[in-house]
């Protein structure tokens, strides 16, 4: 508090009279009149001034709405001798939030001050909260724009990107992201979260570009970093100095380390979804590159083809048959890659560096699980160094596909439970009869004679995801099959897979792949 008053006598009562620990308030200056108070506020800004009226060279009034002027925040009582309603009025008018009338008691002044102080609270909560759903605003916009399923119109996107203080689009961007190796072995969340944020601290200050650098999560908790350049010629030369740098700093300062993977470079802010999946293949390339350095995309690899077999599309239905515990299906996935390589005769580094990406699957899904891989595999495990010393593709395969049924194994009992056995016949009737369209999870639940809310929890818990999902996810693998292996009409198509709407299916598939049926069936056919 700030007390104003030309009196000394007054300013002492005030200083002495009250208790102002009690009050969880101090008095931290005072001054003789308004020109006097300017320079108080001004060297020590407190949260609230009580000023006299009457006063010398600039009266109370004059005085608060200089104050109000400069520190909006400031909140002032005023003291008189006028029991006018023009004083009150101008008062009320300038921002005053209240005024005491001489001469008042102690408990006028205790009630007054707990009033403006509760009105302080009220409005520094709302100042946080509004700032709160902001940022939450921001980072829900940031996470669908590079998301694969990002699909506004071009000017709906750019003017929220104005609107939520994002890079607007009259830029060159590069997405990275940036993550902590070992993160999941922190015992404590609180560390692990500790860990994270000074990492983040530390990139902010590190990379300096003419344009602007965004730090936001993904959905995974990864570090994701747009960096906008102003100047085209300066985004072609960015060198990834700045996370090289924070690399190192960490690993001589904090003792662990942290790998950047390097998108594209790219001049439209709608192909930022691009760069972003870029810089998640070169993360998942860190076992083979090495943890703790900074992974360009550009320089994985030379081979396009071999790189669109290790697609975020078969990596996701690896992890999809992964987590519903499909084993034959894991299985049939790398019969396919180790056919491919058959017949392409890749290089072998670029064959190790490929098949390390399904390993990095393998060994995330078994830290997901709660599996420490170290206990599963021994401390020296080198995944590797052992692809290394195969002498033929084979080799190569039959301990890939043994690795993966080790985790497997690990991370499901194999004693099946009621509620496993349940969701395994779910998940068979699924298989079974995903072209019935009317086949919902109350259908399932009825012909397992449960009822439909416990079934969706047992999904739940066993697969990780809604058994709605699933559903979705085993109807539209379907139909791709469909669309490569036959000339179907798409409303075929869709009826084959238990959509009796060609237009909803359209839909439904554009939002789980990125692209449309006929899109996506021209691609696969060139």
């Amino acid at each position: 508090m700030m007390v104003v008053d030309d009196e000394p006598l007054f300013r002492e009562y005030i200083q002495k009279k009250f208790n102002w620990k009690a009050l969880d308030m101090s008095v931290v200056c005072e001054a003789r009149h308004g020109i006097e108070a300017l320079e108080q506020a001004k060297a020590h800004r407190p949260d609230i001034a009580l000023v006299d009226i009457n006063m010398p060279y600039m009266d109370g009034l004059a005085l608060s709405e200089q104050l109000k002027l400069c520190y909006p925040d400031i909140s002032i009582v005023l003291v008189t001798g006028h029991n006018e309603f023009e004083y009150a009025r101008r008062a009320i008018r300038i921002g005053v939030k209240d005024y005491l009338l001489k001469p008042f008691d102690e408990e006028e002044f205790m009630v007054t001050l707990n009033k403006v102080r509760s009105f302080m609270k009220a409005q520094r909560e709302e100042r946080a909260n509004s700032r709160d759903q902001f940022a939450l605003l921001r980072e829900s916009f940031l996470l669908k724009l590079i998301s694969q399923d990002f699909d506004m119109k071009r000017e709906d996107a750019e003017a929220a990107m104005v609107r939520l203080r994002i890079p607007i689009p009259q830029r060159h961007y590069r997405v990275a992201v940036t993550v902590i190796d070992h993160l999941r072995s922190m015992d404590d969340p609180a560390e692990a979260s500790l860990w994270r944020y000074a990492v983040e601290n530390m990139l902010q200050e590190l990379v300096a570009v003419s344009g602007e650098h965004v730090l936001f999560h993904d959905a995974e908790g990864r570090t994701v970093s747009i960096i906008a350049f102003d100047d085209h010629e300066e985004g072609l030369a960015f060198d990834g100095q700045a996370f090289e740098r924070l690399g190192r700093l960490v690993e001589h300062h904090f003792k662990f380390t942290v790998t950047t993977g390097l998108g594209r470079f790219s001049s439209d802010g709608m192909e930022l979804r691009l760069s972003y999946r870029d810089a998640l293949t070169a993360i998942q390339n860190k076992m083979t590159a090495g943890q703790g350095r900074v992974i360009w995309h550009e320089r994985l690899g030379s081979n396009p083809s071999l790189f669109e077999l290790f697609s975020v599309e078969l990596q996701e239905m690896l992890i999809y048959s992964l987590r519903m515990k499909e084993g034959d299906a894991v299985e049939e996935l790398l019969d396919q890659v180790f056919a491919y390589l058959g017949k392409t005769r890749a290089a072998v580094d670029t064959a190790l560096t490929g098949l390390m990406g399904f390993v990095s699957i393998g060994l995330s899904f078994a830290n997901e699980s709660g599996i420490a891989i170290g206990d599963l595999f021994g401390p020296e495990f080198s995944p590797y160094r052992e692809l290394e010393r195969m002498s033929t593709i084979e080799q190569c395969q039959d301990w890939l596909k043994a690795l993966f049924r080790r985790v497997l194994d690990a991370a499901y009992d194999s004693r099946p439970s009621k509620s496993l056995k349940l969701y395994e016949a779910a998940k068979q009737i699924i298989h079974d009869r995903y072209a019935d369209s009317d086949l919902t999870v109350e259908a399932i639940a009825g012909r397992l004679y449960i009822d439909a809310s416990y079934l969706r929890k047992i999904f739940k818990k066993e697969a990780g995801m809604p058994a709605s999902d699933y559903l979705t996810y085993v109807r539209l693998q379907k139909a791709k099959e469909l669309m490569i292996g036959s000339k179907l009409k798409l409303s075929d198509v869709a009826e084959r897979v238990g959509y009796s709407d060609a237009n909803y299916f359209s839909k439904r598939f554009k939002k789980h792949f990125g692209v449309t049926p006929s899109v996506y069936e021209q691609r696969k056919r060139r």
